[in-house]
């Protein structure tokens, strides 16, 4: 799933190709992911213009002139690419917004291979109830701001807490792992076990890696592209996801996989404490 780096990516090209652009069409090609369904969602956003987008978490956050906002979640396997006027449709291609502005017009194509990612109409009011209910963004607080939040309760994973949307916007699975691994911190630690230290070391790992996937617009693990249909380079990057049973770059030994609130953990037993 593409998390804040790959999302912040994805959102600075929209937004820097997009922003004052109508929506001049919205040719559905597959139905049932957005709201509300259909020719309703058609009508919805045909001829809004767009004033900006942002992003929050791992939703895209498509603001119009008339106030009104569309969320985009990518999940899985989401895509949105901005294509040429000579783009035909492929397989699993759900929508192609035609836009057009000052400088001409583009042509963003939403695609998803599994269908679990939405798009979502809302009012301005509506959009922000569920913004709000995020935690910080944690490139705008400071890292001590960020270690706090790892501390209750006390009895929840590390692991499971740095992905808890509540706690902290935007982090998943290939960041958290990669954090702790640089902290030396064992997935499995319990917060009320960890150390003010070992909190604010977590917190200034997340920080670090976070701005140089951004930099690298982000990993492409699996199906990932960024809206230009290129995929991030800080694959090469990683140190520990995905590496299971490889060995482990600082010390050799092999590292481990594990699955912790469901989802694949990669951590070294050595280094890792």
């Amino acid at each position: 799933m593409p998390e804040l780096p790959e999302v912040e990516t994805i959102r600075r090209q929209l937004d820097d190709a997009l922003a004052g652009m109508r929506i001049e069409s919205v040719e559905l090609l597959k139905s049932g992911r957005e709201e509300p369904v259909g020719k309703e969602f058609v009508a919805c956003l045909t001829g809004k213009k767009i004033k900006n987008i942002e992003r929050r978490a791992k939703l895209i956050v498509w603001r119009f002139v008339d106030g009104s906002v569309m969320f985009t979640h990518l999940k899985m396997t989401g895509r949105l690419v901005l294509e040429d006027k000579r783009y035909k449709p492929r397989k699993h291609d759900r929508a192609v917004f035609k836009l057009k502005g000052k400088k001409g017009g583009k042509d963003l194509v939403w695609s998803d291979v599994r269908q679990f990612g939405f798009m979502k109409c809302l009012s301005a009011e509506d959009a922000k109830k569920v913004l709000d209910a995020y935690g910080p963004e944690p490139l705008e607080i400071s890292a001590q701001e960020l270690a706090d939040r790892l501390l209750k309760p006390k009895t929840r994973k590390i692991k499971v807490a740095l992905m808890d949307q509540a706690t902290i916007a935007g982090i998943g699975n290939i960041y958290a792992d990669e954090a702790l691994f640089r902290a030396g911190v064992r997935p499995t630690r319990p917060l009320g076990e960890l150390t003010a230290k070992e909190r604010l070391e977590i917190a200034q790992q997340v920080q670090a890696l976070l701005k140089l996937s951004i930099k690298h617009r982000g990993t492409s693990a699996n199906d990932y592209v960024d809206a230009s249909g290129k995929q991030g380079k800080f694959l090469k990057l990683l140190q520990v996801y995905g590496r299971g049973g490889e060995e482990c770059v600082k010390c050799g030994t092999p590292i481990k996989r594990i699955v912790i609130g469901q989802r694949g953990t990669h951590y070294c037993p050595k280094c890792q404490k």
